[in-house]
């Protein structure tokens, strides 16, 4: 490795020549108009003055010359020396004279003047982007404005520096003056040899400047170390790309990384978490690529849909996402792999996405917390298809799964579903309740097209009601029936109406709307019937809606029962700490995900682990305050100082000592205690056991 200052005219870009590339595992030209402002201003300050101006360092390694031409790939620095390139293109063209294009040209262009290589438009440039922006480039520096993407950021930052550039020549600067600037600007130097792993010492430079994404960390790692570059990014990198939008990459990095280890991926070490499932599962750099494309391209199904499936594939897939279900993907990735490999049909997925679908308005309708959501369907198919054999059976199974759960997570039952739907507060579920409202509406006739219709309330959110609707509600007792009912499914429906009906007089409402709504008949039918609107007829109104949705939105009873039980294992909550003694366990459950251990000491740590993972701070300071967590105890669970806690026991690679060697009683105790410390509902936790005391007749 060679470092020195250096300059971006007289090192780089005034050297006949020569060309530096900017290698596929660069993320995309993407610098600012505020970005661009600055560099600009910087220039012409250092032209003004006749001054240096640092602007930071480059990376490059030489490469093999091609056709005479010396090739240099950058490492770093690349948006930098292409917003300059730019610019310098810019310049070039607001030239006033010949003369003025002379040292620009140089700059932009090689030269064969004694017919020493072999150039085309591509090596005559001093700068090749990576593919994506390579077209936009080679059309703007050869002038071939027709071809180029109006909205690119590389036509942008051009069109704006011509706007800077002749606001300067309005205050008497020239093109030569400002070139000038940029020979004056100074960098660092960074020059790789044949031994420098380019692949260090690009993360270790990026971690100290603008934070690159997950994806953009990804892709560096499977692309910088391998030699097939172009060929991988072309056949893989290039095709996720295209399918997922930027925005959406890090969620489907964080979901597939999810599916591939234990425990959760957190975005701040997501990466590191990345490189260590590449090397535990013997990835190469092309069977990585592989499987992310595999499962980039369901993702782009779960999000946008695929013809390929059908459209009830793709309509239940986009009402999950109306509904904002996409934990639900950790699951689909691998139901979506049997379908690929035969293992189900087209008509069996739509069966399982139905009841997901489902499942989900029941639990959304029945209030059911969504804080064990990921864990649930992080775990959900290693637990329903630990035996094997359950997939001969696979939507029964899933079903009969859920049915059998005594966790928060089981399926509400019809009755609970029921009383929720007619019940409970609807409209403060904004997305849930237009999409209920829009699906009674929508049976059987042209689909209703919703996006520009509002929810109304036919009974009026006004707390001072006016006088009308008091009376009609029962003077005495109308402020109850507007607090019990207001929300609820018997008073809401779809409107289009754009002028403000307030609290105007049930008759004159109800007209209004009938008036205004041609297309609302369903919601509508039994408004219009009604000659008064009291408790009555909403709970009315509530009974028959909710038996619409309930036909609407079924679960399919299984066919086939399978059966989760095992006789010799029962599942506990932590109420009653002395339940445990006697038990060996073989899992616990919490937050919905499902971890696998084989005593209790063993089941603390693991949860610990988790809760540390959740919130460290908590433990943090419980070390630092060496705080006993049993009132009536004296014990310290955690502490900085070994000599405080039982045990030599360290919480994983931390600073911190936990206590061990505890009963079984008191495990179930402090995990009470836990629960509480991190404000977890002490139902989200259970633990399946068996007894280990023996009989009479075993002794």
């Amino acid at each position: 490795m060679f470092i020195f200052q250096g300059s971006i005219i007289t090192n780089f870009l005034s050297q006949n020549g020569q060309q530096y590339k900017i290698p596929v595992y660069q993320r995309n030209y993407e610098w600012s108009k505020e970005q661009c402002k600055k560099l600009f201003e910087d220039i012409v300050q250092a032209a003004g003055r006749n001054q240096l101006h640092f602007c930071g360092s480059i990376v490059f390694q030489p490469l093999a010359p091609i056709k005479g031409i010396n090739n240099s790939i950058i490492i770093d620095g690349q948006q930098r020396l292409t917003t300059i390139y730019i610019l310098i293109k810019a310049l070039y063209d607001m030239a006033a004279n010949d003369a003025e294009k002379v040292a620009p040209e140089q700059a932009l262009f090689n030269k064969d003047q004694f017919g020493q290589y072999t150039i085309d438009d591509t090596s005559k440039m001093k700068l090749k982007p990576a593919k994506d922006n390579n077209d936009q480039l080679l059309s703007l520096i050869h002038g071939k404005f027709d071809k180029l993407d109006k909205s690119c950021e590389i036509y942008r930052n051009y069109t704006y520096f011509c706007e800077m550039i002749k606001e300067q020549q309005n205050k008497g600067m020239t093109v030569s003056d400002i070139y000038r600037g940029i020979s004056l600007l100074t960098v660092a130097v960074i020059q790789l040899d044949g031994n420098d792993k380019a692949q260090e010492i690009f993360e270790r430079i990026n971690s100290t400047g603008i934070p690159l994404s997950l994806a953009d960390k990804i892709r560096n790692y499977v692309l910088m170390t391998d030699i097939n570059q172009d060929y991988l990014y072309e056949e893989y990198w290039i095709k996720v790309e295209r399918m997922l939008p930027k925005e959406q990459l890090s969620a489907f990095f964080l979901d597939y990384l999810n599916i591939k280890i234990d425990g959760f991926a957190k975005e701040t070490d997501a990466y590191d978490v990345f490189k260590s499932v590449y090397s535990d599962g013997k990835f190469t750099n092309e069977s990585m690529l592989k499987e992310i494309l595999h499962y980039a391209e369901f993702y782009h199904t779960f999000l946008y849909g695929n013809k390929a499936y059908g459209e009830n594939v793709d309509c239940l897939l986009k009402n999950l996402q109306k509904l904002k279900q996409t934990t639900v993907f950790l699951f689909l990735f691998r139901v979506f792999d049997d379908h690929k490999a035969g293992i189900i049909d087209n008509k069996e997925l739509e069966n399982i996405l139905r009841f997901l679908l489902n499942y989900s308005i029941r639990r959304l309708i029945c209030e059911v917390g969504s804080n064990s959501l990921r864990g649930l369907y992080k775990t959900l198919y290693s637990r329903v298809f630990a035996r094997p054999e359950n997939k001969n059976h696979y939507y029964d199974a899933i079903v009969s799964f859920f049915q059998q759960s005594t966790s928060k997570d089981a399926l509400p039952t019809e009755e609970a579903f029921t009383l929720a739907l007619e019940q409970n507060n609807l409209y403060r579920k904004n997305a849930l309740c237009k999409f209920l409202l829009a699906a009674i509406e929508n049976q059987g006739k042209e689909k209703l097209q919703t996006d520009n219709l509002t929810i109304e309330h036919i009974m009026p959110q006004n707390k001072n009601l006016s006088t009308a609707w008091q009376k009609m509600l029962g003077e005495n007792e109308w402020q109850n029936v507007q607090d019990k009912y207001l929300h609820t499914l018997g008073n809401l429906m779809l409107t289009g109406y754009n002028s403000e009906l307030g609290d105007k007089p049930f008759d004159v409402k109800k007209k209004e709307l009938e008036e205004a709504e041609t297309k609302i008949v369903i919601l509508y039918s039994d408004v219009r019937e009604c000659e008064k609107w009291n408790a009555d007829t909403i709970e009315k109104r509530a009974e028959r809606l909710s038996g619409i949705v309930k036909q609407l939105f079924p679960i399919e009873q299984p066919v086939t029962r399978i059966s989760f039980a095992d006789p010799r294992y029962q599942e506990y909550t932590c109420d009653d700490p002395d339940t445990a003694t006697y038990k060996t366990p073989n899992y616990y459950i919490l937050q919905g995900e499902r971890v696998n251990a084989t005593n209790f000491a063993e089941l603390l740590r693991s949860l610990i682990s988790r809760l540390y993972e959740m919130d460290d701070s908590i433990i943090k300071e419980m070390a630092k305050n060496n705080e006993c967590l049993i009132p009536w105890s004296q014990n310290i669970l955690f502490s900085y100082d070994n000599e405080l806690v039982y045990g030599d026991l360290k919480l994983g690679d931390t600073d911190i000592y936990m206590g061990s060697g505890f009963s079984a009683s008191y495990i179930m105790h402090i995990i009470r205690a836990l629960l509480d410390k991190y404000d977890i509902d002490r139902s989200e936790f259970v633990y399946s056991a068996r007894s280990s005391k023996k009989t009479d007749k075993q002794e």
